[in-house]
């Protein structure tokens, strides 16, 4: 029996994944047995994040007979001594998702990125079955001063310089695995930006998508129109995921999950997918940002959603963030992803509808809380980029 251990499963993408992996899918074979991670004061705590989190990807009742097919085990990678149950030893299959995607102080990321994904692979060194570790890192790996393409033979430089302590300590983490413990059989792989759902839209999640919203209505793109960003819809990087898990052999160590060269956003594509979404919202005629531009972002945002709360001013430092990482320009090569025989995914613009109809009537403000987390508390001064 396939016995695959998933962390991270209350998250956006691991959520995703457990959907996927527990419905009726070919590469989910039925006997496969899933085992969530999860945090929780006790079993049944546990069991209702779990359930919370799924029900965001399926109906109810389906929610609940699926997540009886999932055996818990309460506890975090933080703290070792609760990756010690038996049933762990039966593990043939690992997905690592866990992680703080946070832009928050180093010594948390580091905490649990680096040190808890090193307590995580020492367990995996006692898995005598386990023939797969997927870890998952980001594309950001290259840092703040990226080649124009990053491609997925790229190994985290140990020069480079990361904006933000989530990067950096996820290149750490890939580095560490590849030195400290090279006997495990792990593939590192790194999503660039995951929004949406191809059929849900933003049920599930408005992570990130709230910053596409919001950049249209202040009409401000990063770069030339004919220029674009990698993004992916989440159920596409869950179906890719569960593929490289369970496929029976793979030819690489690494892989992006990314949209590549051939299925970038370009931003005129989202001007005109913006258009015919919204017709009302009259024509997109978008101003190019450029790295630095913070007066004219400021204006502009002050003119759309005004600066008179703590929640506007989090998501205007949220917003210097994502056009920080914008500017940036680079592509992440996914030709090792294809050659495997997984389909390209599609471009935001060709989703773009069920994300702007699935939930409808919230507010650019409203989905932003989505992410609040990540940036709420965080100084001013602090530098801000995306992370993957």
């Amino acid at each position: 029996m396939t016995t695959v251990l998933l962390t991270g499963a209350t998250g956006f993408i691991g959520g995703a994944v457990l959907a996927h992996g527990l419905g009726s899918h070919p590469e989910a074979r039925p006997e496969t047995r899933w085992i969530c991670l999860v945090r929780g004061s006790n079993a049944a705590r546990a069991r209702a994040r779990l359930l919370e989190n799924l029900s965001r990807f399926m109906a109810a009742e389906a929610a609940r007979e699926a997540i009886g097919r999932v055996e818990i085990v309460v506890g975090d990678i933080t703290a070792p001594p609760s990756l010690e149950d038996r049933r762990l030893d039966a593990v043939t299959h690992i997905l690592h998702l866990a992680a703080d995607t946070s832009f928050r102080a180093q010594e948390h990321c580091h905490r649990v990125n680096v040190e808890g994904t090193r307590a995580l692979a020492e367990r995996a060194r006692r898995m005598p079955n386990l023939c797969r570790f997927l870890y998952g890192g980001t594309a950001m790996i290259c840092g703040g001063n990226p080649p124009p393409l990053v491609r997925e033979a790229d190994a985290p430089a140990p020069a480079a310089e990361h904006i933000v302590p989530y990067t950096r300590t996820k290149a750490a983490t890939e580095a560490m695995l590849r030195h400290e413990f090279a006997d495990l059989p792990a593939v590192m792989v790194r999503p660039s930006i995951v929004t949406g759902h191809r059929t849900l839209g933003c049920i599930p999640s408005s992570s990130i998508f709230w910053m596409f919203r919001a950049g249209d209505r202040l009409r401000l793109v990063a770069g030339d129109l004919d220029g674009g960003i990698d993004v992916v819809p989440v159920d596409w990087t869950a179906e890719v995921l569960v593929g490289l898990m369970l496929k029976p052999e793979l030819a690489y160590d690494s892989y992006h999950l990314s949209a590549g060269l051939r299925k970038r956003t370009r931003w005129s594509d989202l001007a005109a997918a913006f258009e015919r979404c919204d017709p009302q919202g009259g024509p997109r005629d978008y101003s190019r940002f450029d790295a630095g531009d913070w007066k004219i972002l400021r204006a502009r945002f002050e003119m759309a959603f005004g600066l008179g709360g703590p929640l506007q001013l989090a998501m205007l430092r949220a917003m210097r963030s994502y056009y920080q990482f914008s500017t940036l320009g680079v592509a992440f090569d996914n030709d090792r992803l294809a050659a495997e025989g997984f389909a390209l995914p599609p471009t935001l613009a060709e989703y773009l509808p069920a994300c702007l109809s699935a939930p409808s009537g919230l507010s650019i403000i409203d989905q932003f809380a989505d992410d609040l987390g990540m940036f709420d508390g965080v100084p001013e001064s602090l530098p801000k980029p995306v992370a993957a």
